[in-house]
């Protein structure tokens, strides 16, 4: 499961291009000198922190009526729009089994008893934003029993049926249908599988195995943003929870222009885009109290509990959705900076808001002061922070230039930890590494340990992903959680919107040097 000794890889490529996939040779860490050389001997290297990463594990309700999965299509290779939009990300086949492929990832880092490069025992995890797909109470429900452990049911609305788009009710073939007898362009297109007894296997109920480690949250765009853009209000929030499932756009968008209009006013968070919606083309589905959308408070309250390690997962008393978390050893002190980077405003970009600059100025200074490494956490990379919405009185957002200049100059910080852009990445500052982790419901559906270690005038930052428990290729069968989260990452590795020949060269899995990698800095505490 750790890539440094088994990595999964492309197999045999079937009709429509459908690739199975396979188990392939170790991946060995790539030394990185742009911020310093390498220590000549290590033989006195001393470990200080190891942790486990995981990011945008998108818990998602997939049967809830405010999601718009009908808008995805218009990306797909076919559509005339493509080139105008980009990327929408509202559809994905695999996100049926989203809480299996979390379960899975647990497991597998349950199984790394040490850090693979310093041998040190693993200290904590840190989830690294969008740990709920839209921001119901219901996902965070589910998401908070995945890492805490225990039982899980991963359905909503009729607990006896499936009610989404991969059913029967309104066959649309632009939607994988794994147990229809007529054929979708998933399947006849693009190879996918049929797959009898998906959707029931799917909801099943099953008991989460759990962290064994204490876990750090943190706070994304889709744990506050609806579709990880757009605020909630009144009409959302009754939609939510109603009966009346969106499933089409109205006649008059269906024009490759129009419906550009519409998404770029959508990402700007515009209500004239939105109340075009209220003309969409819908279905009935079961209403689910469970549904009900929540805000930044019900989030971070909801860390609050008995079976929280460390108190509130980090979360402060105070209710607020940025922290500090200092892990002591006998031989340093590591100062963990959790930023909250979601925009309230809307839009899935982030940046923070002007009193959280000042809270971080002082932690910067501070740690400065005592000699304690800084890691900073937050959910968007720093060349993603280009936010600027606000509302009429509130004050101006803090984006990445300013949060730059905050950051430079000070010693103490040593790494930043991401996620967001569903890309592995690793990027050097001037004197400070950022690590971008990718996320679990896309390719390559992969996790991240992380090392620090010093010796010498030199700390190295080691990096490892991790590959989820779920089999190799796929087996084929539903029998449990980490049966179908194989399936659900070889459904990722063959998304008709973004197949690559080379799935270790897939944009979403980075360059060799951005997945294991020894990462090189120069010690400011020697």
């Amino acid at each position: 499961m750790i890539t440094s000794r088994r990595t999964v890889v492309g197999g045999v490529t079937g009709p429509g291009g459908y690739r199975r996939l396979a188990t392939g040779p170790a991946e060995p860490h790539q030394p990185r000198t742009e911020l310093a050389a390498a220590p000549e001997k290590t033989e006195d290297a001393r470990p200080l922190l190891a942790l486990a990463q995981l990011s945008d594990i998108h818990v998602c309700d997939s049967l809830s009526p405010v999601r718009a999965e009908f808008l995805d299509r218009w990306v797909d290779p076919d559509s005339p729009a493509r080139e105008l939009i980009g990327e929408i990300g509202t559809y994905r086949a695999q996100e049926i089994l989203t809480a299996q492929v979390v379960d899975a990832m647990v497991r597998a880092i349950n199984a790394v008893d040490v850090g693979p490069v310093s041998g040190r025992p693993l200290d904590l995890a840190i989830a690294t934003g969008d740990n709920t797909d839209n921001c119901q109470a219901n996902e965070l429900r589910r998401y908070l029993a995945l890492l805490h452990g225990g039982p899980v049911h991963p359905d909503s609305g009729d607990l006896t049926r499936y009610e989404g788009v991969s059913d029967e009710t309104e066959f649309d073939e632009r939607f994988w249908h794994p147990e229809s007898a007529e054929l979708d362009l998933p399947r006849d297109r693009y190879g996918f599988p049929a797959v009898p007894g998906l959707l029931d296997a799917a909801r099943a109920p099953f008991e989460a195995a759990g962290l064994r480690l204490p876990w750090l949250a943190v706070h994304g765009n889709h744990d506050q943003l609806l579709q990880g853009n757009t605020p909630g209000n009144p009409l959302l929030a009754r939609l939510a929870v109603g009966s009346r499932k969106p499933i089409g756009l109205p006649a008059e968008l269906s024009s490759p222009q129009a419906v550009g209009e519409l998404i770029g006013g959508l990402a700007r968070c515009d209500p004239r885009a939105l109340s075009r919606l209220v003309r969409a083309h819908v279905r009935t589905v079961s209403p689910d109290p469970g549904r009900r959308i929540i805000n930044t408070a019900e989030f971070v309250a909801a860390h609050d509990g008995p079976r929280a390690r460390p108190a509130r997962h980090g979360f402060g008393a105070d209710g607020l959705p940025y922290y500090r978390h200092d892990h002591v050893t006998a031989d340093a002190v590591i100062t963990m900076l959790v930023l909250d980077t979601v925009n309230p405003h809307g839009n899935w970009q982030g940046s923070i808001d002007p009193t959280q600059l000042d809270w971080l100025r002082d932690q910067l200074s501070d740690a400065d002061r005592d000699k304690r490494y800084v890691v900073l956490c937050g959910h968007h990379p720093l060349n993603d922070l280009i936010n600027g919405i606000a509302g009429e009185d509130a004050p101006p957002r803090v984006l990445r230039d300013e949060l730059a200049e905050a950051l430079a100059g000070h010693p103490s910080l040593v790494c930043s930890l991401n996620g967001h852009t569903h890309a592995t990445a690793i990027t050097p500052h001037d004197d400070w590494w950022e690590l971008t982790a990718p996320s679990l419901i896309d390719w390559p559906q992969q996790g991240r340990i992380v090392e620090l270690t010093r010796c010498r005038g030199t700390l190295t930052i080691a990096t490892t992903m991790v590959d989820h428990a779920g089999p190799a290729p796929w087996t084929g069968g539903l029998d449990g959680p980490e049966t179908l989260a194989g399936l659900s990452r070889e459904l990722a590795a063959n998304d008709w919107q973004s197949r690559h020949h080379r799935l270790d060269l897939h944009p979403s899995a980075g360059r060799p040097t951005d997945r294991n990698a020894l990462l090189y800095l120069t010690d400011p505490w020697a």
